[in-house]
């Protein structure tokens, strides 16, 4: 060009270098270009008995690659693949390409043969993660509780892999959940499009088969079967009461179950198909989404109108989109404030104030035209994830903005190889059960208590307690077996007490730096992916 310098045209390149690293931030450790992205990466495996090992410096897991967009400093990062719950089998052809609209895509899928997850969610309190979709099997994993839970966990993956040895402590990995599933619940006739926990572990189910199934936990049969005229895309406990339900339909009803009587307490006709439902936290507000864009508003006692928004872009020309999920949560420090998230089909994301129904937040970057994909909060609402049609999960940060930029920060990573129909981030009582099962993450991180007692009594309390050492159970330094354990309690014996857990170690059981994020995908596969929040020690 005419008046360009010599010199400006050789720094040029580099501008558009520099402008390109402000859109994306990659990792600052050399090797960051080395690492996987997710869907390539291999399970945090290997054997502690090698020569490399050390118990004092535990090999670090192999991270996958995190993209930070509009942000500094990274939240998410040394992330690496915990565990394969589920692998699903593989769609002859890409399920972007084959959708058509609305929930066409999910109908149309329900006799093709994919195992596809269409609902993802943990329980309250939680100990369990439920997960549904296209087989019509509704499965509930159980959080790894306890040091003899993880026992159990190992030696069904080495059973699973042939070996029958009893070497399994020698196994590290990092599982999140039991590798079998506590419950695989039967009985759907069709696909299973949502699920829904209550604060009791009660179940529900909605399907296809225009069924809503109630189940529990601790029992391997279906409770009750709630039949509609038209199926129900979306199902909510109400908060506070487990006696009730919510579910939209097809059929344009809002009904409010009441489950003792097995019927509908109340019911109220919209104008539109409902595709998504939710309560305020309280339980007195209930909330209906449409096909049309359309956000209603109803006293949950007689089901009441309220008030409605319409949910679309601010351009002249732009179109109301479906609305896939509404999640409600309390915000703020003293959490007094009612905030809604509200997904939809023109591949955005908005958070709305419940006070007043103003829009604050939107958040955008994933691609959800013609998907029920959910976004969903963390429990601390600091982040919002989602799957995609694009394959990868984004997480974006609700905490202010860099100076200057109006785009919401997020992190993506890439997880799997088809549509990620469903992302979730472990609330913090996850963790904190987690944390209790000897997990070589966390106890890297915040060490147990330690009870110091002597040798002759570790001996006797040992020999009391304990008996020979437990199968698996590592030698000595010097390679003695026979060597005891020191017991985890004497309950029976009287002569040993174990250390208490001081308020520090307690609050720092929540491992705040150490998200799990479970995802699914259309060909059925589901993965747990943990932060290494042990990094700083190793």
């Amino acid at each position: 060009r005419k008046g360009v310098s010599f010199l400006s045209r050789i720094l040029a390149p580099n501008k558009s270098k520099n402008r390109s690293d402000l859109a994306i931030d990659e990792d600052d450790d050399e090797t960051a270009d080395f690492r996987p992205e997710g869907m390539d990466a291999q399970l945090f495996s290997h054997s502690a008995d090698n020569v490399g090992f050390s118990p004092r410096h535990p090999q670090p897991p192999g991270y996958i690659k995190f993209r930070a967009k509009f942000k500094k400093d990274r939240d998410f990062d040394r992330v690496f693949l915990a565990q394969e719950l589920r692998k699903g089998r593989i769609r002859p052809k890409s399920a972007v390409d084959s959708a058509k609209s609305g929930l066409g895509r999910i109908k149309s899928d329900a006799d093709s043969g994919t195992d596809a997850i269409w609902a993802l969610e943990f329980s309250k309190d939680g100990k369990y993660l439920a997960a549904a979709g296209q087989d019509k099997i509704v499965r509930v994993w159980g959080v790894l509780s306890s040091r003899e839970e993880r026992r159990m966990h190992e030696k069904d993956e080495e059973a699973a892999n042939g070996n029958t040895d009893g070497n399994a402590a020698q196994h590290l990995s990092a599982p999140v959940f039991r590798r079998n599933p506590l419950r695989e619940y039967e009985g759907h006739t069709s696909t299973v499009i949502d699920i829904s926990w209550s604060k009791n572990n009660f179940l529900l189910s909605s399907s296809f088969d225009k069924t809503v199934r109630l189940w529990h936990v601790s029992r391997n049969e279906c409770l009750v079967t709630f039949k509609h005229a038209e199926y129900c895309p979306s199902i909510q406990f109400h908060p506070r009461d487990d006696r009730f339900f919510l579910a939209g339909s097809l059929d344009t009803k809002l009904r409010l179950w009441s489950i003792p009587d097995k019927s509908v307490a109340y019911w109220n006709q919209l104008t539109e198909i409902i595709t998504a439902v939710a309560f305020t936290p309280d339980g007195k507000t209930a909330i209906a989404g449409t096909m049309g864009g359309t956000c209603s508003f109803y006293d949950t006692d007689g089901l009441k109108f309220k008030t409605q928004i319409n949910i679309k872009s601010s351009g002249r020309n732009a179109k109301p989109a479906k609305i896939t999920s509404i999640q409600a949560t309390n915000w703020g420090d003293d959490r007094r404030d009612v905030k809604l998230l509200i997904s939809s089909n023109d591949s955005r994301i908005r958070l709305y104030n419940f006070r007043d129904k103003s829009l604050e937040m939107k958040f955008k970057g994933h691609k959800n035209m013609a998907s029920q994909i959910r976004a969903s909060f963390s429990d601390d609402s600091r982040f919002v994830i989602s799957g995609s049609e694009d394959r990868k999960t984004y997480i974006w940060s609700t905490g202010a903005t860099q100076e200057g930029e109006k785009q919401r920060p997020m992190e993506v990573f890439e997880a799997h190889n088809t549509m990620t129909t469903g992302a979730i981030l472990a609330p913090r009582k996850t963790r904190m059960v987690l944390s209790a099962s000897e997990d070589p993450v966390f106890d890297l991180c915040n060490p147990p208590p330690v009870t110091l007692i002597s040798r002759s009594e570790s001996i006797r309390t040992g020999s009391n307690a304990s008996g020979p050492a437990p199968s698996g159970e590592p030698p000595d330094r010097n390679g003695d077996s026979s060597v005891q354990p020191t017991p985890a309690t004497a309950e029976g014996n009287g002569t040993f007490k174990r250390a208490e857990e001081s308020p520090a170690y307690l609050a720092r059981t929540a491992h705040m730096g150490g998200n799990i994020i479970v995802t699914a995908d259309y060909a059925g596969n589901i993965k747990v992916f943990r932060q290494d929040c042990a990094y700083g020690k190793r």
